[in-house]
């Protein structure tokens, strides 16, 4: 059985705290009483030690300040849990980082047929860390389909540590689509594999990237099924359908 972590009232007058730094791994197991992460007060910082011995998922961002009770985690049991159907996602997208997205459509386009492709400049997240460090990188998105096969050009705009900054440029990556990110986060954890980057998009999506260096290479990207998200990857799929080829870029309307 889970045992949920909270933010813990160290003082009377206390009312939220902020989550300094995980001091473990997700997903590495714990004992009672280790200390697990950092917790910064009004006017000083304390180690908050594990209730139970388990197995650690993250859900907290470090970095973030969460109010008295709420939950940034939870200790599981040490034995992996059985495959459940959450993980029968739908692998629909291939994620490639490159180094320039005009360039990177134009090829597209030619060689597969892939657009039109929609721009998303400047991504917006709400959360985000990578490997327990709260971070923020910046990038835009180029997205258009290749008949069903959805294809996400990232460029990043600067040398801040993620997901995507790990993949080799050029490199594809493949995107998961779950039901349950924790559900799935925590079958693969319980795998042996880390948790690279994980956060949440400006509209409310949440993804994760984990380490599959056995099966893709390198990471798989985690994306939670979201109602934004399938609408816009409804059109733009439509308009892929419809597509006349006369412009390579299209706007959602």
């Amino acid at each position: 059985m889970a045992t949920t972590l909270r933010i813990p009232k160290a003082a009377v007058s206390m009312r939220e705290g902020t989550l300094v730094a995980w001091l473990v791994p997700d997903g590495a197991t714990v004992s009672e009483g280790e200390p697990i992460y950092t917790l910064e007060l009004e006017k000083s910082t304390m180690d908050v030690e594990s209730p139970a011995a388990g197995v650690i998922r993250h859900t907290g961002v470090a970095g973030t300040t969460y109010k008295v009770g709420e939950v940034i985690g939870e200790i599981g049991d040490t034995a992996a849990p059985a495959l459940v159907t959450t993980m029968r996602g739908a692998l629909q997208r291939l994620v490639q980082v490159v180094p320039d997205l005009e360039s990177a459509m134009q090829s597209w386009a030619s060689e597969t047929g892939a657009g039109p492709f929609f721009l998303f400049p400047k991504i917006a997240f709400t959360a985000h860390e990578h490997r327990g460090s709260a971070t923020l990188p910046s990038l835009s998105i180029a997205t258009g389909f290749s008949g069903d096969m959805q294809i996400e050009l990232v460029q990043l705009h600067d040398d801040v540590p993620s997901g995507w900054r790990e993949s080799a440029v050029g490199a594809l990556t493949p995107v998961l689509i779950v039901e349950d990110l924790e559900a799935a986060l925590t079958i693969y954890l319980a795998r042996g594999h880390a948790c690279v980057a994980r956060g949440c998009y400006g509209f409310g999506a949440r993804f994760a990237f984990v380490e599959t260096p056995s099966s893709t290479g390198t990471t798989l990207q985690l994306l939670e099924k979201h109602f934004v998200l399938t609408q816009l990857t409804h059109a733009m799929h439509e308009a892929s359908v419809n597509w006349d080829r006369k412009a390579l870029t299209a706007t959602l309307k």
